[in-house]
């Protein structure tokens, strides 16, 4: 059998010509410039990135499979040495990585323990607590039953769950009340019954349409949707335990997994970051749980194929981006799946391929009909394609309004990319157009094509970070870092329970390699799980301060006894207002937290209010502020037509009641 450390050398070679290209293209002068006069260069390098990543390693690995001997018996001298090297280069990495991790934009360091305690009091402690488990492997002392891990699974799934219900999110200093009130108002325009339209839109997709049919069963206000979103959010947490439990066999690495899981949502924030949790988690987890039981169970047939791409099509009416990347991962899946089986029938693979990729097409235009479905039931127009994509198409959102440079300096994303392509070249070494000998059972490329799957729709979510370099959207990718993490650790555990220095020659370099790499892994999965346990008492009592929806009831009582009932109402924080109260704005626009990437939707607002004849009106937080900024013509005829006689004020949102004068 042929040695595989030529993966090893192909993924290396690989992999630093790939990133030293996008290096270049980011740096270099007449190639960033020829790039961005294209379009977005972050996002054009980083898919340059990994498609010649994927084709560089395919050669390489080619090349290096068909020119290597017969393994023959061999020095592991050179592998020691180049793994001690390596282990002493990750240290160092990882360590300037935490220290310099409050220069990243977005990146609320005073939050983090290990930025709390004294860096030499926080590395002996993980130092101390790897070593006694990393002890306890060794002798095999560490049995969790499955029971015990079922109950973890329910113990966490119920206390995220719990963390999520924040009916008070929006109106706390310290929470993220406008991505809220975007989610909010864009579900309240469907629950009226509102047709998407030009200025009638969502911002991050028409997930009001999946949310109309549970929002009406349960009420419909604020505080049901918050209800509804932990359900959700606890749901993706639970399938993420689940498939990490199906495709991991040691229950050291689910147990540790599972709490490096809830890291970001226990331990980082004192809330959560609406944008990522639970919306552009929740259609990547289900399909990631879907793959890992067709992977466990072997469930490939024509259903199981069709129904990932209905997950895929639902996935787009939630969320364009999430679900496209969800529909052409699962074609990614199965084509891989094909080419390790079938390589020698090259018509076949590739009339699978086409197959696969219009089912893809086929997942975006279903989702488009069914949007204008909706809106022809409602008496809307059909939306043109760049509506549906909106605001994808916009110039300015893609390329200007929010976009960040990626860090220079070392970064969590870093490790994240290197991972996510180790786990793409695993699967792709399996292809047996390369593997021309037959190496495993027809079975044992599953679990390869699975990484592979979830490689490839991590990358696909991983743009989000890569436009907009903020630390916490690089949260996106923790559950399927995590899960990939630990798959891929296992394949070195063997080697961190049995090495020893004297036996060191039993080993082959890929041995030695792989148990490096374990070895890091657990040391990461240890600091994650720790500083989950020890951060989450730090932030217990901010999150308790969510939880509390009397206190926004009693601020919507007090609106609803000074102005008349349906009082024409708009801008930040009105729907959910209104929503309490059972109240109608008799205005549904897109939400006026993203005015500045459609300011048109201010001169929709206000041909309404003339048409209408508006006597009375109640404008949200800060509306006003962002009229005057992004259409000064309609603050000035706002000003010159209405007077503020009542301002109501709660947790530093301010209301504003204008009558005519």
């Amino acid at each position: 059998m042929k040695s595989s450390m030529n993966k090893i050398y192909a993924f290396w070679a690989a992999f630093t010509l790939s990133l030293l290209t996008g290096a270049c293209c980011l740096k270099v002068p007449f190639l960033s410039e020829a790039i961005s006069a294209r379009g977005n260069i972050n996002l054009l390098t980083y898919a340059m990135v990994i498609v010649l990543f994927c084709l560089l390693f395919l050669l390489f690995y080619a090349i290096t499979d068909h020119l290597a001997k017969e393994t023959q018996k061999h020095s592991c001298t050179p592998a020691l040495a180049a793994c001690s090297i390596l282990l002493v280069a990750t240290a160092v990495f990882f360590f300037f990585m935490f220290q310099l991790e409050g220069k990243i934009y977005g990146g609320v360091t005073d939050r983090y323990i290990w930025h709390k305690l004294p860096v030499w009091l926080v590395i002996f402690f993980l130092s101390g607590e790897f070593l006694f488990c990393f002890l306890c492997i060794r002798k095999d002392s560490i049995h969790i039953p499955d029971s015990g891990m079922y109950l973890l699974y329910s113990m966490f799934t119920v206390l995220i769950g719990y963390t999520y219900y924040t009916p008070s999110i929006f109106v706390r200093g310290a929470s993220d009340r406008l991505h809220a009130n975007a989610y909010y108002n864009s579900i309240y325009n469907v629950l009226h019954g509102a047709p998407y339209t030009e200025y009638t839109t969502s911002i991050y997709g028409h997930y009001g349409i999946l949310y109309r049919l549970p929002m009406k069963l349960l009420g419909g206000d604020f505080a049901d949707f918050i209800l509804l979103n932990s359900i959700l959010g606890a749901l993706c947490f639970l399938l993420m335990f689940l498939a990490l439990h199906m495709t991991v066999k040691s229950n050291l690495l689910r147990f540790l997994g599972t709490i490096a899981m809830t890291f970001p949502i226990l331990a980082m924030r004192g809330g959560f970051y609406w944008q990522l949790w639970p919306h552009r988690i929740l259609f990547m987890s289900v399909i990631i749980f879907f793959a890992a039981l067709c992977v466990r169970f072997g469930w490939f047939n024509w259903f199981t194929c069709i129904l990932g791409y209905v997950i895929s099509l639902t996935g787009i009416i939630w969320n364009t981006e999430s679900g496209l990347f969800c529909g052409i991962a699962w074609a990614g899946f199965w084509i891989l799946r094909s080419l390790c089986i079938h390589w020698w029938r090259f018509p076949q693979i590739l009339l699978q391929s086409v197959i696969h990729l219009s089912c893809v097409v086929f997942c975006f235009f279903g989702a488009y009909r069914i949007v204008n479905l909706y809106n022809t039931i409602f008496g809307g127009s059909i939306n043109s394609v760049r509506e549906f994509l909106f605001p994808l198409m916009t110039d300015s959102y893609m390329t200007d309004l929010l976009r960040v440079d990626l860090p220079e300096f070392p970064s969590a994303y870093m490790p994240v990319l290197f991972l996510l392509l180790l786990a793409a070249a695993w699967g792709m070494s399996y292809i047996n157009l390369i593997n021309k000998q037959k190496q495993y059972s027809l079975t044992a490329f599953l679990l390869p094509c699975f990484a592979f799957f979830t490689s490839v729709l991590t990358l696909g979510q991983m743009s989000y970070f890569m436009n907009r370099a903020a630390y916490h959207n690089l949260d996106i990718c923790h559950l399927p870092a995590i899960l990939l993490l630990c798959i891929l650790s296992e394949t070195g555990m063997d080697g961190v329970r049995n090495f020893h220095w004297k036996k060191r020659k039993a080993f082959s370099s890929s041995q030695i390699f792989k148990t490096a790499f374990s070895t890091v892994n657990l040391f990461l999965l240890l600091a994650l799980s720790t500083g989950t346990a020890v951060q989450y008492s730090y932030n217990a009592d901010l999150k308790t301060q969510f939880h509390n929806g009397q206190e926004l009831t009693d601020f919507a009582a007090d609106i609803a006894a000074n102005i008349p009932k349906d009082t024409y109402a708009f801008g930040i924080g009105t729907a959910e207002i209104y929503s309490i109260l059972r109240w109608d704005t008799q205005c549904y626009t897109l939400d006026f937290a993203d005015l500045s990437v459609r300011p048109q939707v201010a001169d929709y607002v206000v041909s309404d209010m003339k048409d209408k004849n508006v006597e009375e009106f109640l404008v949200g937080e800060n509306t006003m502020k962002k009229f005057q900024t992004f259409s000064p013509e309609n603050y000035e005829w706002i000003r010159k037509t209405y007077k503020r006689t009542k301002k109501f004020e709660f947790q530093g949102a301010v209301f504003e009641y204008y009558t005519k004068k």
